[in-house]
Order: C-alpha cells, then sequence, then structure tokens
C-alpha cells in the first residue's frame, strides 16, 4: 500500500493527485488506530485513489499532448508577412485552438472524482463515468459532497460538518437517527445529524439523506434510511 505516481506537470495534478491520497489515508489509519475501522477500511485504500491516479495520470498526459502537437506545427517563417509565413501561423494557431485548452481543462478531474466500487462505500448501479474536463455536481456514492452556500459567501454545508461520519437531513421531514447513532456507537466510529434547511442544497443532493464520511465523501443516499441500521454503519467503517 502506497501512494506513487508518475503524473506529467501539465494541468497541475500531481499535487492534487497526493494531496487526495493522504486524505484519503489519513482518517482510515485514525479510524484503524482508534479501534472502530474494519479490516476492509485500510484495503480500501488502494481500491479507491489507485483509479484516480490513473485518471489524473491520462489526463495530464493528454494536455501534454495537445501541447506538443500545436508547438509541432512551429515553422522558422511563422513571424515573416509573406504567403507561406501567414500560412503557417494560421496553422498554429488553428490547432493550438483546439489542443491548447487541454491542459487546463482538467476541473472534472479536480473536482468530480468518484470512489466507485470500492468495498466501503454503498454505491449504486450505473454511475456517472470519469469526466475530466467537466465537473458536474453529484451526490451520487463514491463522489465528493457537492458544495452549497448556506449563507451566501459566509457560510457552507461543509462548515457545518463535524468530524466523523455526518448524516445529513435535507428533507422537510427529519426521521429520527437513534438507531443509526446506535449502530456507530455499537462500532466506536463518531457519528452526528445535521439539518440541512436550504433549497439549494435539496436541488443539489437531489435525496433527503446523505451519509457523508469524515473526508466528506458521500457512502450513502436515500430518501429513507435502510432497515438494516447496523449493516450500513459495519459497511462503511470497513467490517
Amino acid at each position: 500500500m502506497g501512494a506513487a505516481h508518475l503524473v506529467i506537470p501539465t494541468g497541475g495534478l500531481g499535487m492534487n493527485t497526493g494531496v487526495g491520497d493522504a486524505i484519503d489515508i489519513s482518517w482510515k489509519l485514525a479510524a484503524t488506530l482508534r479501534g472502530w475501522g474494519g479490516p476492509k477500511l485500510l484495503q480500501s485504500y488502494e481500491a479507491e485513489r489507485r483509479p484516480i491516479g490513473a485518471i489524473n495520470v491520462k489526463a495530464s498526459g493528454g494536455g501534454t499532448a495537445g501541447r506538443m502537437k500545436w508547438r509541432a506545427a512551429y515553422r522558422p517563417n511563422i513571424e515573416d508577412d509573406t504567403p507561406s509565413g501567414r500560412a503557417a501561423l494560421a496553422n498554429l494557431l488553428a490547432i493550438a485552438k483546439e489542443e491548447a485548452p487541454k491542459t487546463f481543462r482538467v476541473v472534472g478531474a479536480e473536482l468530480g472524482y468518484r470512489y466507485a466500487d470500492s468495498p466501503v462505500i454503498c454505491d449504486e448501479p450505473g454511475g456517472p463515468a470519469p469526466n475530466i474536463k467537466e465537473y458536474v455536481p453529484t451526490s451520487w456514492p463514491g463522489s465528493r459532497l457537492p458544495h452549497v452556500w448556506l449563507e451566501p459567501g459566509e457560510i457552507s454545508v461543509h462548515d457545518r460538518i463535524a468530524d466523523g461520519f455526518t448524516l445529513l437531513r435535507v428533507g422537510r421531514n427529519k426521521v429520527d437517527v437513534s438507531g443509526l447513532q446506535r449502530s456507530f456507537s455499537a462500532i466506536g466510529a463518531p457519528f452526528s445529524a445535521l439539518d440541512v434547511d436550504c433549497e439549494a442544497a435539496r436541488r443539489v443532493y437531489g435525496f433527503d439523506y446523505l451519509l457523508v464520511r469524515p473526508d466528506l465523501h458521500v457512502v450513502w443516499r436515500g430518501d429513507a434510511l435502510p432497515k438494516d441500521l447496523d449493516r450500513l454503519a459495519l459497511v462503511v467503517t470497513g467490517h
């Protein structure tokens, strides 16, 4: 288990990848040392982060290939005010217009990565495919909880989330969470509930209830709590 990615500097994804690796492993190590992390928790690190590293390497490689392509169109006479010089310049600009943006069109890789097929996430079938170019906010299990302002420019949903696992109650009906609290307490894992009374959050998140883990990735969502609360707590803590 480790983190080593040969990432081309183009796009600046190397640091993003390393920070993501550190965040993923840090809370899992802490959970294991404190005794509530199950045997699958540390094992899930590679299952989650290796595919993300591969996507980021692909994104940086694509940006570099694009840069090399338009630079290869340079000709010594490109600054000459001649028909051939103007044609060389026009050709380079046409290629650069298409290829140069690939260097920085990586916001999807930066913000929209999702841990698919993780053993500690209650995934759903038919999840969105990785999108390197664009970030599309989603609460799909495995995704990082999208940012939503509660007080514009001042307080966001993320600011209100405590350490540990958090159940967001976004719908108008607030279900009793004492059963889920007992399930997490039996394992020794930290748990709290947060009421989010915000129309913007309801629109973005799309479900009445979302369970978020310490690194703010969604591990479960639904419009009603599952019947087997013990199983939910065991799965997301790696037991």
